[in-house]
């Protein structure tokens, strides 16, 4: 039995939320908008991103319970804590959730609208996206990494720009890739319990999907350096993720990713972007 311990299930899936969480506040940085309402709405993002996790693991528990691997990154499996206690906590993050993003208008509260159909449609039965080949990629590329960068543009109403565009494809790129890295990673649990676009597509064909995506990615990220789309604040960011992406190059095919190298990225990230932010607030 795991003992029962809320400092856990905060950190559930800490890679995930600090990822949203510095998208969120790069958008703010990029186009000048740090006042109390969208500094409430960093909070709100890294708090929606954690809620989102630790709904799908609590509808993924009884199926990871069945393999000792998925079961050790779940934190619901075998936890003592009351299932009642965790729909408080969840009711709680879904009321501050509520007041912040009715801070925005009818506009953030159909954003958030929007958040919990995405939840409960890739988790919960009997939708459940994430066992449906393509409809899982398409959930990961739109709501991961992307939807938090638009929303909060939306919502600053920020106007568009090259950069942005920019941004947002890399975006796409990552999250689609970090899916399919994923599903790799768990390829022989996944086709005895569950189906994905990954037990659709063949595990080595997955690998080298992944490698040529990500070969785009580098390539793309380069030429928006090169051309000058990206300043130099939001350079480090790459170079931060860079170690991860070539990660994928230099292990062989039955290597998972290095689970220790991405929260490394994505925490170094998330502390670079709280340097840059009282930065620009101090200067």
């Amino acid at each position: 039995m795991k003992r029962p311990s809320f400092f856990t299930l905060f950190l559930n899936h800490a890679d995930a939320w600090q990822v949203a969480l510095t998208i969120a506040t790069l958008v703010l940085l990029i186009h000048q908008r740090v006042t109390f309402n969208t500094m409430l709405l960093l909070v709100a993002v890294g708090l929606g991103y954690w809620l989102g996790f630790a709904v799908n693991d609590f509808f993924d528990a009884p199926i990871d319970a069945q393999n000792a691997q998925k079961a050790m990154r779940n934190f619901f499996v075998g936890s003592t804590i009351r299932s009642e206690t965790v729909r408080l906590v969840f009711g709680l993050a879904s009321l501050g959730l509520f007041v912040v993003f009715a801070l925005f208008g009818l506009v953030g509260l159909l954003f958030l609208l929007l958040a919990y159909l995405a939840m409960w449609a890739y988790s919960a039965p009997p939708l459940r996206l994430k066992n449906r080949p393509g409809y899982d990629l398409l959930m990961h590329v739109l709501f991961v990494q992307t939807f938090p960068y638009v929303m909060t543009l939306t919502l600053i109403q920020g106007k568009w720009t090259g950069l942005d565009a920019a941004i947002v494809l890399l975006l796409l790129l990552a999250s689609l890739t970090a899916q399919l890295e994923q599903q790799a990673r768990d390829f022989e649990v996944d086709q005895q319990d569950g189906r994905n676009f990954t037990t659709l597509l063949g595990y080595k064909t997955a690998v080298y999907v992944v490698r040529g995506i990500t070969a785009v990615l580098i390539g793309a990220a380069f030429v928006f350096v090169i051309t000058g789309v990206i300043p130099w604040f939001v350079l480090p960011f790459g170079l931060i993720g860079l170690p991860a992406l070539l990660h994928r190059f230099f292990r062989s095919e039955e290597t998972p990713r290095s689970e220790g190298l991405v929260l490394f990225s994505t925490t170094a990230g998330l502390l670079y972007t709280g340097v840059i932010f009282f930065y620009f607030l101090l200067r």
